[in-house]
């Protein structure tokens, strides 16, 4: 079989985009089986300490932190690492891999012997895999990367040149799962990042042009959830004044270049009076710019803060929550009832109902052990 460029081409593109979540893996590896003509692809990340890949790379028995397959079922992968991989004819001559190889079923067996192998016949003809390719290479220094591509006995082995193009296939799917790793990573980070800026008093969101929020932290939750002088509506972060509305959208204009001048000099601010005859909330809008990894579009991003002039802290600390074994609804519950909202006016603010409330109030007194807002606020108080 001659493996055609374009199709080749195509089941790269569906790798890469496996890494962002806009295909399935399993889907992914489909059509890298299909552009080798092959019966299954699969791809794992399996854990192998350097030490002692350097002592004995044969002790180790595999065990996978990542395993994508084109199978529609887990039963041959679980087979695999349960009992067949000491069967495996790669084993003795790859080992823990140390640089990248790429073989064939040919360069590590005979033929002849490996159909007769126990490791083909209870495992590989259930899935009718005769012509194994195996790419592995080092993925860093705890674990190793081993790339699957299999074709039926009725098929002619992987030649030279198909063998060059699976080698160029490893690198790809190498790539393309590191990329993976990193923008995982990146929003564990990006998470981390504004739950530090909720700890120290400052609403975060995270929103496009439109102002359509994709990320916030607790503390903008609970300013939103007040509803004075802001919200969060239909998933957009919206002032109810509409001066400060028109504000909030000329920043933002502003700020991803697309008003008066491509170079803002700094934050722009935007004032949000307040219903409640309060101090203002002052937003603060500046450009927050994702890593382009590929050629895939995203939107332009911008980071609201907003510092709540009533304190620099949440009225009930994640700290303080988690000491008082309360959950996350109970606390904002319990923020607004120290803070002398009625039930109401919170069942309103949360947008939950009134019965709703009632049950959390409950359970709140119950846990802290009292009967009175009074009681409430007072432990509240006296855990800042």
């Amino acid at each position: 079989m001659v493996v055609d460029p374009e199709s080749f081409d195509r089941a790269l593109d569906q790798v890469y985009r496996a890494t962002t979540g806009e295909v399935d893996w399993h889907d992914a590896l489909l059509r890298v089986a299909s552009a080798f003509g092959a019966a299954c692809a699969a791809v794992a990340v399996e854990r192998s300490d350097i030490a002692q890949v350097r002592h004995d790379p044969l002790s180790i028995a595999p065990t996978p932190e990542t395993l994508h397959s084109s199978l529609q079922t887990r039963d041959i992968e679980e087979l695999y690492y349960a009992r067949y991989h000491r069967l495996d004819p790669f084993r003795a001559q790859v080992g823990v891999a140390l640089t990248p190889s790429v073989l064939r079923m040919h360069d590590v067996c005979d033929v002849a012997a490996f159909a007769r192998s126990e490791y083909y016949q209870d495992l590989c003809r259930r899935i009718d895999c005769f012509h194994l390719g195996r790419f592995t290479a080092r993925f860093d220094a705890d674990s190793q990367l081993r790339v699957v591509v299999n074709r039926d006995r009725k098929s002619e082995p992987f030649d030279e040149r198909e063998l060059a193009l699976f080698q160029a296939l490893g690198g790809h799917v190498a790539r393309a799962l590191r990329i993976q790793r990193q923008v995982t990573q990146m929003g564990a980070t990006l998470v981390a990042a504004l739950e530090a800026l909720g700890r120290n008093g400052r609403a975060a969101f995270l929103v496009d042009r439109g102002a359509r929020i994709s990320q916030m932290n607790a503390k903008a939750e609970a300013i939103c959830a007040q509803g004075d002088g802001l919200t969060a509506r239909h998933g957009r972060l919206v002032p109810h004044e509409a001066d400060a509305q028109r504000q909030l959208r000329a920043a933002l204009s502003f700020q991803l270049g697309e008003g008066p001048t491509t170079a803002p000099k700094g934050p722009t601010f935007v004032v949000i009076h307040r219903s409640s005859a309060a101090m203002p909330f002052v937003a603060e809008v500046t450009p927050f710019a994702f890593d382009v990894l590929w050629s895939t579009p995203v939107a332009a991003t911008a980071l609201v803060t907003i510092e709540d002039p009533d304190s620099q802290r949440p009225i009930v600390s994640e700290g303080v929550a988690a000491a008082l074994s309360l959950t996350r609804s109970e606390t904002r519950v319990a923020g607004l009832l120290a803070g002398g909202r009625s039930e109401r006016e919170i069942a309103d603010a949360l947008a939950v109902s009134l019965n709703t409330v009632k049950t959390h109030r409950k359970r709140i007194y119950a846990k802290l052990g009292v009967a009175r807002r009074v009681e409430l606020a007072a432990i509240l108080n006296a855990r800042r």
